[in-house]
């Protein structure tokens, strides 16, 4: 699959402001990748908000009863 730059900068616009620097590390992950030096990423040990509580709590959820989709049955 052939990705146009105008595509990447499209999703770049897209990003949520209280995600832009996770898209940045990523981003600069595969630039270094590609550059061929290693980067280090810290991890994030902040508390984590009631959203993502709510989310981790529901993913567990799903796993515990085997509600979960196969990546491969999503490309058909």
């Amino acid at each position: 699959m052939s990705v146009r730059r105008k595509d990447l900068h499209l999703l770049v616009d897209l990003v949520r402001e209280q995600d832009a620097e996770l898209v940045y590390d990523l981003i600069s992950v595969v630039i270094e990748k590609n550059n061929e030096k290693e980067m280090i990423v810290e991890a994030d040990n902040s508390p984590l908000s009631k959203k993502e509580k709510e989310i981790l709590k529901q993913a567990e959820h799903d796993i515990e009863n085997d509600d979960l989709i196969d990546w491969d049955d999503l490309n058909v």
